[in-house]
Order: structure tokens, then sequence, then C-alpha cells
């Protein structure tokens, strides 16, 4: 109960950063991690919230250690070291972490997991966003992205500019507000 009272007061203080009334829910949460096998190496999950989604990843079998979460707001931040205190955590904006990705690491992401609420985002912000992360996938690397729009919001122009796939991996009503998971890919 105390996560959901956080939650609303970050919502009420920033709604377009949340994007969700609610964190995700178990149904949603088990959809964007529905690709996650031992064979996934690199695992970064950005706008982690509160860890509804994170906790789904680790069932698939993911290490905590090997888990990299991306979360700008600090009370939430503070929650998710909390509770996954081995994953690697990093408080800062989404593009930042993006475009120092490859220097801190050395290597490519094979699943991207966001959250983050892309139609709320400027278009010019939106498709930054994107194709940092697309230049940081791997060969195969994914990326899933819930809204809760029928609409993809991942920009047509990145997914056309890539020779990108996209496809709607799935929809669940029971979230609040109802959820569309999409899978883009190479």
């Amino acid at each position: 109960m105390k996560l959901i009272l956080i939650w609303l007061k970050n919502w009420i203080k920033y709604p377009l950063v949340l994007g969700a009334v609610l964190p995700t829910q178990k149904f949603a949460s088990d959809l964007m991690a529905s690709e996650v096998d031992g064979k996934i190496n690199t695992v970064v999950e950005l706008g982690a919230g509160t860890g509804q989604i994170t906790n789904s990843i680790l069932k698939k079998g993911i290490k905590e250690e090997n888990l990299i979460l991306v979360e700008i707001n600090e009370e939430f931040s503070k929650i998710l070291k909390d509770k996954f205190p081995k994953a690697q955590i990093y408080s800062e904006d989404v593009i930042t972490f993006l475009e120092n990705f490859e220097k801190r690491f050395n290597k490519r992401i094979d699943l991207i997991i966001s959250g983050i609420p892309l139609v709320s985002l400027n278009k010019n912000i939106r498709n930054k966003l994107c194709e940092l992360s697309v230049d940081n996938l791997s060969e195969f690397g994914k990326f899933f992205q819930i809204t809760y729009f029928i609409r993809c919001s991942f920009p047509n122009e990145v997914i056309k500019k890539y020779n990108l796939s996209k496809k709607l991996k799935g929809f669940t009503p029971f979230n609040v507000p109802p959820a569309f998971i999409w899978k883009i890919y190479k």
C-alpha cells in the first residue's frame, strides 16, 4: 500500500512523466518480460518506476546483478535500490544514459524494456530516445514498449530509418489503464 501512495503522490506532481495512474500490474509486467530468457545477456529497463516490471524480468531468470535499471525519479530510485540491491541502478535521464551506454559498458543491449511514456514526450526528444535505443541494441536486439493506446508509440520514422519491424506483443485489460505492449526489433 505504501508504494501505491508514493506512486500516486508522484503521479499528481508529474502526470506526464509517469504516464500511468498506477504502477504496471502483473499481467502487463509479464508481457513486457515475455521474451527474457537465458540467451539474453544485457537487459536495460528504462523508466523502472517502483520495480513491478523488474520483478517479472527477474522471475524469467536474469541475474539481478546483470540487470540495468534507469529511473530519473529520486524517490523511485531509492525504492529500486532497496528492492534490488545487486542491480545496476542509474538515477539519470534516459537520453544521457543511452548517450553514455557504450562508453560505460563497452557492449550492446539485447533487450530494452521501456516504461517511458513516449506519447507525452515532444517529437524531437521521442525520436532521439528511440534512435539512441536502436543504436545501442545488439545485432538481434529488441525494444519492448508499454503504452495505453492501441497505436504503437515508437515513431514510424525511426522504424523506417533503421529498417525495423514492429508487432503488437499483447494487450491486457487487467492494468490501470489497460495496456498495449509493442515489440520493435531488427
